[in-house]
């Protein structure tokens, strides 16, 4: 049997980790670096008592650990191979109980918030679920499956006739300081337009050895990609980018990683996105730098509508200016009248499908909202220093 197919199984259809213990005690170390909260509240979580348990079960029963933070375990053997999935929380959240678990430990508050960090970052399962999902998934690989019994082992049975007392100690919140960090980053990166930085930062998202990655991959994100395009359109948002263009480069991503075969496939639009978004936010900060946010609007409608007939009343709308101040500082900050400017923007659309495609030059001028060939050949000149035909060649 594959394993690490049926791991990779179980992890995908109950996002949870999914763990293969093979008698290595690391393994298990690692497990209670990572997942063990508190060694006096969680005893079962440590390395000695997994040890344990996993050495002593039976081949044929679902074991599941619930400690007094109602934080689980689900572990079993298949295929003379040991499973664990989790931890996992087995209820909501909340402050009332925890409240009285640190009471009772006589653990002062500074622990209650990372106490709810560590316990909402852990998937929300029910025994059922597992249960059903696994044996689901053993019954694909062994039509022939002995059937399991379910064993709960509570790690609480008596109140502690002694509980220590903590000394109040600074506990450690750097990971969430960094995560925020590398947000904020991409997100100005956005913001700024900064391409290559961009580029820079997706690559070092992809080494294994980055915390952007293990931020992606942490149980706070449930849908990391979700999460980043997100952040991604906010940002561009916030340059000034029309939210027009932001849809058009994201809602593009989303239809394509819908379709994506593979994370590979899926981690290569996700990184196309954001430079497409980022080269427009660019585009635009070069292209409306030093306007004032009135032009910066008509400029913006001039650019999604430059092939229709625009009127002025319907620029005026836009900006609240009346159509003599509206044309006298659209002037002033472009450098052009609006009528050059609309044909500046249908040249400049004009000049890259000249470059790109063997499109006739009669098809490009209806295209670009010249339906008269001559009159574009006309504004081309004019405006390029030549005409189709020779910027073209």
């Amino acid at each position: 049997m594959d394993t690490e197919l049926f791991r990779k199984l179980l992890h995908n259809l109950l996002n949870a980790e999914v763990i293969i213990y093979d008698n290595d005690i690391r393994s298990l170390s690692a497990f209670e670096d990572a997942c063990c909260f508190q060694k006096a509240l969680q005893p079962m979580f440590t390395v000695e008592s997994l040890s344990y348990l996993l050495n002593s079960m039976n081949d044929t029963t679902f074991y599941e650990i619930v400690d007094k933070l109602d934080v689980c375990l689900f572990f079993f053997r298949f295929k003379e191979k040991v499973f664990l999935i989790g931890p996992y929380a087995g209820s909501e959240y909340s402050d009332e109980k925890m409240q009285k678990i640190l009471i009772a430990n006589k653990m002062p508050a500074s622990y209650a918030t990372s106490l709810r960090l560590y316990y909402t970052a852990m998937p929300l399962l029910a025994v059922y679920q597992i249960q059903r999902t696994v044996t689901a998934c053993m019954v694909s690989f062994d039509p022939l499956l002995h059937e399991y019994t379910y064993r709960r082992l509570l790690g609480f049975q008596e109140e502690p006739k002694e509980p220590k007392t903590y000394l109040q100690d600074s506990i450690n919140y750097s990971d969430i300081y960094k995560r925020y960090h590398i947000e904020n980053r991409l997100l100005k990166l956005i913001e700024k337009g900064e391409v290559e930085s961009i580029i820079q930062a997706y690559d070092e998202m992809q080494d294994e050895s980055s915390s952007l990655l293990d931020l992606y991959l942490s149980p706070v994100y449930q849908s990391p990609i979700s999460i980043l395009r997100a952040l991604a359109r906010k940002a561009a948002e916030k340059s000034g980018l029309s939210v027009i263009t932001i849809d058009q480069i994201t809602q593009k991503s989303v239809q394509r990683l819908s379709g994506a075969s593979n994370i590979k496939k899926q981690g290569q639009y996700c990184y196309e996105m954001l430079i497409e978004l980022t080269a427009a936010v660019r585009n635009h900060l070069v292209n409306t730098n030093g306007y004032s946010p009135a032009i910066v609007k008509a400029v913006e409608y001039l650019s999604l509508n430059y092939t229709q007939n625009i009127s002025l009343e319907s620029l005026c709308r836009i900006t609240d200016y009346s159509p003599s101040h509206l044309a006298k500082i659209f002037k002033q900050e472009t450098g052009r009248t609006i009528t050059q400017y609309i044909a500046y923007l249908r040249c400049r659309q004009a000049a890259e499908m000249l470059r790109e495609t063997s499109l006739p030059i009669q098809e490009i001028s209806c295209y670009v909202g010249y339906t008269d060939n001559n009159y574009f050949v006309k504004v081309f000149k004019k405006v390029m220093g030549t005409t189709p035909s020779e910027y073209r060649a």
